[in-house]
């Protein structure tokens, strides 16, 4: 049986998000999101009975996180589960949410996310397997997809130009978005090539900044929906896949070869019954320049290997042929996991957006992206959702 519009996004909220906010903890940015969300659909908490949530994986070895976040609000849920994909969770909670409204399991429920950089309870080992790539210099996810980035380089001519070209549209877009971390800092080509270097040829401005905050969505039964406060905003189709693709050694993988992307995005167009061409507006996960880049690739908005031209040539910008990452995405707007790119892609079909508004939006598709690329073996997690009003 297909889900498609079965269910809808009834509620949103984000918090303040900043580089530092030791004002809040990880579940208290969790609170503040749910309560916005909740209070932005019209209901209140004895209307919700579910309650999903994004683990923060600086928190290490914890347990029950989505459980205390639902007695804090005083919800008595009937599903409940703290679940972590990396960067692809956020999607991934409207899934699970989507399925366990249609299996009966419950009738509304809130997925929410939080996230404190500076909690005091830093797990003390090292992650597993960390031996394997530490000795390389594989510290984190930056100096993974600095190969990446020389290898679409090296494919496809890719330039540090097309990258900037990236962090600058992203950040244009923040400065119309009054909640995003960098409003109000906006950023030129010559900026972006005077940042300094991370790993080369990852600049600062390829890169995401920390931040402090949370968010929330309330999905519910699309019958349910339309008696609410805001014109329902259909699930129509969404996907997920997962898998280790650059490991395989059978063969030689290549950027190009991220099957693992495309599986994600195809099975979201399927369900959802349309075409590339029928998006309005996109949200692409964008902890990296160069991995707005390679999404752009795999959901099939450019060939292999076009992105950097698309991205130059403006189309990836507010007046262009598909406006992407409206509300400065995570590179400009804040690392929220994801979950600010659910959030923009419901206001955009309300109408919500102001001077940043994709006119007559209609639908939006929303992408994450996450995973261990820098332990052994780098695996992936992607998921992709498509939303109608």
């Amino acid at each position: 049986m297909s889900l498609k519009d079965k269910c809808a996004i009834v509620g949103v909220g984000m918090t303040k998000l900043a580089k530092k906010n030791p004002d809040k903890s990880t579940i208290g940015f969790a609170l503040e999101g749910c309560k916005k969300a909740i209070e932005d659909s019209g209901l209140t908490k004895d209307d919700v009975d579910g309650l999903l949530f994004a683990h923060p994986s600086q928190q290490g070895e914890r347990h029950g996180f989505s459980g205390r976040v639902a007695d804090l609000l005083g919800i008595t849920s009937n599903f409940n589960a703290t679940v972590d994909c990396g960067g692809a969770t956020p999607i991934v909670l409207v899934q699970m949410a989507a399925m366990a409204v249609n299996a009966g399991m419950c009738h509304t429920v809130v997925c929410c996310y939080g996230w404190q950089n500076n909690p005091i309870d830093v797990p003390p080992s090292l992650p597993p397997n960390f031996e394997f790539t530490l000795t390389y210099g594989e510290i984190a996810a930056t100096p993974f997809l600095a190969q990446i980035a020389h290898r679409h380089m090296h494919d496809f001519g890719t330039t540090n130009k097309q990258l900037g070209m990236v962090a600058v549209a992203c950040r244009k877009h923040a400065c119309l978005n009054p909640n995003a971390q960098l409003y109000g800092k906006p950023i030129t080509l010559d900026d972006y090539f005077n940042s300094r270097w991370i790993s080369e040829p990852l600049r600062a401005l390829d890169c995401c900044p920390w931040t402090d905050g949370g968010g929330a969505v309330v999905v519910t039964s699309a019958a349910k929906a339309k008696s609410l406060k805001h014109r329902p905003i259909y699930i129509s189709g969404f996907g997920q896949a997962h898998g280790a693709p650059l490991m395989r050694p059978w063969r030689n993988p290549k950027v190009s070869d991220w099957q693992t992307w495309s599986r994600a995005s195809d099975t979201a167009f399927k369900m959802a019954g349309v075409t590339r061409k029928d998006i309005d507006v996109a949200q692409l996960y964008d902890a990296f320049t160069i991995v707005f880049l390679v999404q752009l690739e795999s959901s099939g908005f450019c060939k292999i290997g076009e992105s950097g031209s698309f991205v130059e040539a403006g189309k990836a910008e507010l007046s262009g042929e598909l406006p992407c990452n409206t509300a400065g995405g995570l590179l400009s707007e804040g690392h929220t996991m994801g979950m600010g790119h659910i959030v923009e892609s419901v206001r955009q079909l309300r109408g919500e957006c102001g001077e940043r508004q994709v006119k007559n939006a209609e639908i939006a598709f929303a992408t994450g992206f996450g995973g261990v690329v820098n332990e052994y073996p780098p695996t992936f997690s992607c998921s992709a959702l498509i939303l109608r009003r």
